[in-house]
């Protein structure tokens, strides 16, 4: 049976401007990533590098989006070292902002897994907390 990690986040600014923060290599250094790649559309390819003074912690997601649409979805593959999953990032009109939905499917079953849906929420969390004082305050 696959889990779901599914968290929301709202901001004050805009889908487009959400959407321009999660595919738009610059932007994405800005909150996320420590360096981007980002062609942004369906099939387009991406490569996303964390560096971390700890050097044995460095590691980069490299892949093809799924699904790519202009403020409102952005869908790529997550090569784990458990295997492959899926994150879809959704984006929808709330009030004068936006509604973010991060869905991170495809995990698997047992311990190894338990442990890598918990450290994958908990980065998660912490990066939506990230992308919004961005986006709301010109934080990082």
């Amino acid at each position: 049976m696959s889990r779901t990690i599914e968290l929301t986040r709202t901001t004050e600014a805009s889908p487009e401007r959400v959407f321009r923060a999660w595919t738009d290599a610059d932007e994405l250094s800005r909150w996320w990533t420590t360096t981007a790649e980002s062609d942004a559309r369906t099939g387009g390819a991406f490569s996303y590098g964390f560096e971390f003074a700890d050097a044995s912690r460095n590691h980069t997601y490299t892949g093809t989006y799924h699904d790519v649409t202009p403020g409102e979805r952005v869908s790529y593959p997550w090569q784990g070292g458990l295997g492959e999953t899926t994150v879809d990032v959704r984006l929808e009109p709330a009030g004068d902002g936006t509604k973010v939905t991060l869905l991170h499917t495809g995990w698997g079953e047992g311990a190894e897994w338990d442990e890598a849906v918990a450290l994958h929420e908990q980065g998660w969390s912490f990066f939506l907390d990230n992308l919004v004082a961005y986006l709301d305050r010109g934080e990082d």
